[in-house]
């Protein structure tokens, strides 16, 4: 027997508007994020070493914003619900997995 998550859809409350913006918000931050990603630096400057060649240091915050961006997503069902809806399991080469193991339910169905 399958189980469905039945879901109420009050299209004129103003929570309901609240959460549609708040996924949409969460989805375009994850967007910027990989923006950010596309164009940081790969290595900032970190100083000299007693030679003077100058020590790089790995720039990974991008990568971390990225990954909190996706975190946020999977954590907010209506992110993930606008997400399932246009069937979009990426952002760039980053998977939502809340997405995935949403999509592959219904086709089991």
């Amino acid at each position: 027997m399958t189980h469905r998550k039945i879901v109420s859809i009050d299209g004129g409350s103003a929570e309901y508007w609240r959460q549609r913006k708040l996924g949409f918000l969460l989805i375009h931050e994850a967007e910027w994020a990989l923006s950010r990603l596309n164009r940081a630096p790969m290595y900032l400057h970190g100083g000299y070493d007693e030679n003077g060649d100058v020590i790089p240091i790995e720039n990974l915050r991008p990568y971390a914003d990225m990954e909190d961006a996706i975190r946020a997503i999977e954590a907010n069902e209506t992110a993930v619900s606008i997400l399932v809806a246009q069937r979009r399991t990426k952002i760039g080469d980053y998977e939502v997995k809340a997405v995935i193991r949403e999509l592959k339910d219904r086709d089991r169905d």
